[in-house]
């Protein structure tokens, strides 16, 4: 015979169901302990502890991950908490994802194996507190990677929120007949005309010089949305800039006016292109001050400023 002691929170009925199943004659205790008993053969011995092991690192883990989540991250809303844990728990085990060490399905077999050589040496064993010593580095690595998702949620969210502000202030300018080209380098970005001759705005120009933290990017974006052309061809050459890089974002707020080039000198066809990053965090540019900039200055500019020399840095 065989005594699994549980904490209220863990589901008693449902492990004697999974132990039942395999051939062990499993019932619930209840109590302010509850407790599972399960009679069973020497031959089912390591199955039974296969399967409680199943049972702590999927129900068990994802609980504890989620109650440490919450505990570092109190403003979180759980219901959020547990769906991001969930995919992560989920990802980690399908992806064959190391997690402090090893995979999940080598946490579960060394746990497991722990369990089976406890049985030999007491017929009642508590769950939590073994749990929580052998898989306490699972909880705390998991636990980092979903508040990295929760993170990464939020920028997200901002990232549509300023996306959505930017259509909104497209939309109040009328489109003009306009095409314009959109060069992105790591260095600098600028906008010229379709004959090739910069394109600039002095006051757009006069409104960046009273913030430091304008960028090349912010201005280009400006002048973009004030000038509303019906053409923005998109020269990308820096596939791999942090997300979210320049050239998605004209993209997503121009949508079908915005086209990419399919290859020129600027763009250097022949580079090699690097692998998307994960959208864990805004890169050196954002588009936070560009609404900023534009809800204050943009929607007072002309309509069709005249152009004067702007430069490329």
């Amino acid at each position: 015979m065989l005594i699994f002691e549980l904490t209220a929170d863990m589901d008693g009925r449902g492990l004697a169901a999974r132990l039942t199943e395999c051939g062990a004659a499993s019932y619930v205790v209840s109590g302010e302990c509850p407790r599972v008993v399960c009679e069973c053969g020497d031959s089912l011995r390591f199955r039974v502890a296969q399967l409680v092991a199943g049972m702590m690192t999927r129900e068990w883990l994802q609980l504890r991950v989620v109650q440490r989540v919450c505990r570092l991250e109190p403003l979180w809303p759980v219901e959020e908490v547990q769906f991001h844990a969930l995919v992560e728990i989920c990802e980690s085990r399908l992806q064959r994802r190391p997690v402090g060490g090893h995979t999940l399905e080598e946490w579960q077999a060394l746990l497991a194996r722990a369990m089976a050589s406890q049985f030999g040496r007491s017929v009642c064993v508590a769950l939590e507190p073994l749990a929580r010593f052998r898989l306490h580095r699972v909880v705390v690595d998991l636990a980092e990677r979903v508040r990295d998702r929760l993170l990464a949620s939020a920028l997200e969210d901002e990232y549509e929120e300023s996306l959505a502000m930017l259509r909104y202030l497209l939309d109040e300018h009328p489109s003009s007949g306009a095409e314009l080209h959109v060069y992105i380098t790591p260095e600098s970005v600028w906008v010229t005309d379709a004959e090739g001759g910069v394109v600039s705005d002095a006051q757009i120009e006069r409104v960046a010089l009273q913030d430091d933290e304008v960028t090349s990017e912010d201005l280009a974006m400006t002048l973009l949305i004030t000038r509303s052309p019906w053409r923005i061809v998109v020269h990308d050459a820096y596939p791999d800039a942090p997300w979210p890089s320049f050239a998605e974002t004209v993209v997503r707020v121009f949508g079908d006016r915005a086209v990419r080039c399919s290859g020129c000198a600027i763009c250097c066809p022949n580079r090699p292109r690097a692998a998307s990053p994960k959208r864990r965090a805004f890169g050196r540019r954002s588009s936070r001050g560009v609404r900023r900039r534009l809800t204050q200055e943009a929607e007072s500019a002309p309509g069709a400023p005249a152009d004067s020399q702007w430069g490329e840095g």
